[in-house]
């Protein structure tokens, strides 16, 4: 992924708000790993037959400042990749839709976490719960493999999307905000080692991480404007049965509009401790 010169914008914002942070030595920086999940129009997880669950890897790195025992301000940078499948579903008629999705994700997240206990190195509260609370600003691009390629799916319009004919299926952006919350357990390790195992939930403001929300579209009219990956990604029905296209009526619901999707991420965050001095 090529990076634009407004995420290098951003990216260069955050990197000077950490080093203005560690000069002040009233907080933390590090690292975090984990794994994500996604919830939306396709299935993510099925505990039927056993287990099984798609996750993505997390990396980031994460500061914070210490306003005082109980509050700290806290910014991440996060990677993760989410993804779904049809396959997982339990409904035949969803098995048969035979969509699935990857969409390599970019977070930037600012929030506020409380410290139930209170957590300060320099005040000797080396324990505590903590909830948070936050923003987010992300960059998604759901993608799918199609005859041993991988394809970004927005740009093929799959919905209708760039089509006189469905003003209502209007083309999405890439770059979203989002809100989140969580919370965890956060622990002074050493006297330079902050621990934290930590949970986020971002509810976003798109239906679209799976580039999947309303409904098919003329078949015709999608070849012509679109192409003919557009709609052999739109509608994937016909290779689930090893046949001919089957062709759905038009405005047949694809996706459901009503709920917006969210993603997950569990993970573990080592910090240096930047606070001068435990009293």
């Amino acid at each position: 992924m090529i990076l634009s010169l407004r995420n290098a914008v951003v990216l260069f914002v955050w990197i000077a708000s950490c080093l203005e942070l560690a000069s002040y030595g009233q907080g933390e920086l590090g690292l975090i790993a984990g794994f994500s999940n996604y919830q939306g129009d396709l299935p993510s997880y099925n505990i039927q037959d056993g287990i099984k669950v798609k996750i993505g890897p997390v990396v980031g790195v994460h500061s914070a400042y210490e306003l005082n025992n109980t509050f700290q301000v806290r910014a991440d940078l996060l990677y993760t990749r989410l993804s779904g499948d049809d396959a997982l579903a339990d409904n035949p008629a969803t098995i048969a839709r035979n969509l699935d999705f990857f969409a390599p994700l970019i977070q930037l997240a600012v929030g506020l976490d409380y410290n139930l206990l209170g957590f300060s190195p320099k005040a000797g509260k080396v324990f505590t719960p903590f909830a948070s609370a936050g923003a987010s600003f992300f960059y998604f691009n759901p993608r799918t493999t199609y005859q041993g390629e991988k394809v970004s799916l927005k740009p093929l319009g799959t919905e209708g999307q760039f089509l006189e004919d469905y003003p209502d299926q209007k083309p999405y952006s890439r770059f979203q905000p989002s809100l989140q919350f969580g919370g965890g357990l956060k622990y002074l390790f050493s006297e330079n080692l902050i621990l934290s195992l930590e949970g986020m939930l971002s509810f976003t403001f798109t239906d679209y991480l799976d580039d999947v929300s309303k409904t098919y579209v003329d078949r015709n009219l999608l070849i012509e404007a679109n192409g003919i990956d557009a709609y052999n990604l739109s509608n994937r029905t016909g290779e689930f049965l090893v046949g001919e296209p089957f062709d759905y009526e038009n405005n047949d619901w694809r996706g459901d509009p009503t709920n917006t999707d969210l993603y997950m991420w569990f993970g573990v965050t080592f910090s240096r401790n930047l606070i001068k001095g435990i009293e």
